[in-house]
C-alpha cells in the first residue's frame, strides 16, 4: 500500500508564490465583494404564497408534450408539497380548499386512472381539524367515485371511515356507504 502512494508524486503542485500577485488580489477582491453583497442583502422573510387557480386541462395537455400522466404525477407532488414553502410550513387547514379541489380535478383530467389525487383528498386533506374542509374533500371523493366506482371504491370506503370517526356524522357515512 505504501508503495502505491510512494509511486504517486504528490509534490508536483506548484508553490503559491508562483501565482501572480494580480490574480491573488483579484480573488481576494471578489471574495470581499461577495461578502459585502451578502451583508447588504435584507434578511429573508418567510411569506406564504397563495395557491393559484389551475390552468385548464387543455393547456396542461399542451404543456405535457404528449405525457399527461407524467405531468399529472408531477403536479400531484407539487400540490402535496405546497404546504412546505421556503421558511414556512402552512397547516393543511389554512389552505384554500376550493383551489385544492380545482387542482385535483385537473390532475384527474390529465390521468383519469390515477388514484393518488383521491388518496390525498381522503387521507391528507379530509383529515384536518376543520369539518367544513373535511366535508369538501369528502364530497370531492364522492363525486369522483360516482364517475368510476370500480376503480375508486377504496377511497370511498375511506371517506366512510372519515365521516363516521372524524366528523361523527353517521348520516353522511351511511350516504357514502350506500
Amino acid at each position: 500500500m505504501t508503495r502505491m502512494f510512494a509511486s504517486l508524486n504528490l509534490r508536483r503542485e506548484r508553490p503559491l508564490g508562483v501565482v501572480p500577485v494580480l490574480v491573488i488580489a483579484a480573488l481576494l477582491a471578489s471574495f470581499a465583494a461577495q461578502l459585502s453583497w451578502h451583508a447588504l442583502q435584507p434578511p429573508p422573510v418567510a411569506r406564504a404564497a397563495k395557491l393559484s387557480n389551475p390552468p385548464t386541462p387543455a393547456v396542461l395537455r399542451a404543456i405535457s408534450l404528449g405525457e399527461p400522466v407524467a405531468l399529472s404525477k408531477f403536479l400531484m407532488l407539487w400540490l402535496q408539497s405546497f404546504d412546505n414553502q421556503p421558511g414556512i410550513s402552512i397547516p393543511f387547514k389554512d389552505l384554500d380548499y376550493n383551489r385544492i379541489v380545482a387542482w385535483l380535478d385537473v390532475i384527474l383530467a390529465l390521468d383519469p386512472r390515477a388514484s393518488y389525487p383521491l388518496l390525498s383528498a381522503a387521507r391528507i386533506y379530509a383529515e384536518v381539524p376543520d369539518d367544513a374542509r373535511s366535508r369538501k374533500m369528502l364530497e370531492f371523493v364522492y363525486r369522483e367515485f360516482m364517475l368510476d366506482p370500480n376503480h375508486r371504491w377504496q377511497w370511498m370506503a375511506h371517506a366512510v371511515f372519515v365521516a363516521k370517526h372524524h366528523l361523527y356524522d353517521l348520516n353522511l357515512a351511511m350516504k357514502y356507504a350506500r
